[in-house]
């Protein structure tokens, strides 16, 4: 079975995030420069993820603190409340008559913005599900969030299964998380492959579990794996590793 990670290996992930504070702020109509506006927001919530959230858990299973704006479902609801209020308070002399409500309704109408894949990955996935081959995701996150994502892109509809941290309660590179997937799935470590472009997370915690893996990013300088810098040269590799 062949297992991706999702963000900013089939996602477009850090690029969408950029463009949600952008349109976030444009919504608000908060005129100062947009570096500050992201960064004065992005302390906060890692400061107040911190304080008030289950912070060795929630570290556990990779969630970023943007996350947390971008939900629906309660999650750690009293904890939660806590850390709005705390975010809102810290931003709120850059906010003008901005209210709480409206701050935090100006992300979660973001939500379904991750519709941008990486170049050539859709187009890949779709080939190897038509030429036999099952698929994966194993995604660090919030289960409601990383979910939303793979289905705002279409993959609910591509993969066979999408594993995400959230819903296992450890995240990479532990290798129970990839264990658990893999017997969720059904499948034997030496009949997987992980691909992904975080060489600790993704590549050594799949080596840890003895599954093969491909680090998806420039080669590495300080270790001898299997990469593919891009979709294409990713296609390749795979042609070898699948013979």
């Amino acid at each position: 079975m062949i297992f991706f990670d999702l963000d900013d290996t089939i996602l477009e992930t850090a690029k969408t995030n950029l463009l949600i504070f952008e349109r976030a702020q444009m919504d608000l109509h908060i005129a100062i420069d947009a570096d500050e506006f992201r960064g004065r927001i992005r302390t906060a919530l890692r400061s107040r993820m911190i304080r008030h959230m289950d912070f060795a858990y929630n570290e556990t299973i990779g969630i970023d603190p943007l996350d947390y704006m971008l939900m629906e479902e309660p999650y750690e609801e009293e904890r939660l409340e806590l850390f709005k209020n705390g975010v809102y308070g810290d931003v709120k002399d850059i906010l003008g008559e901005v209210s709480q409500e409206e701050f935090f309704a100006a992300f979660l109408k973001r939500r379904f913005d991750y519709t941008e894949a990486i170049d050539g990955m859709l187009e890949l996935i779709k080939d190897l599900k038509a030429a036999g081959h099952k698929i994966g995701i194993i995604t660090d996150g919030i289960s409601e969030v990383q979910h939303r994502k793979a289905q705002t892109l279409g993959l609910d509809t591509l993969v066979d299964h999408v594993f995400a941290s959230g819903d296992f309660g450890y995240g990479k590179p532990d290798t129970k998380f990839f264990f658990g997937a893999m017997k969720a799935a059904g499948v034997r470590a030496k009949e997987s492959i992980m691909i992904g472009n975080n060489i600790d997370s993704d590549v050594f915690g799949a080596l840890a579990s003895g599954m093969r893996a491909i680090y998806f990013g420039a080669k590495p300088k300080n270790y001898a794996v299997c990469y593919a810098p891009d979709a294409k040269a990713l296609r390749e590799v795979l042609r070898e590793e699948l013979r």
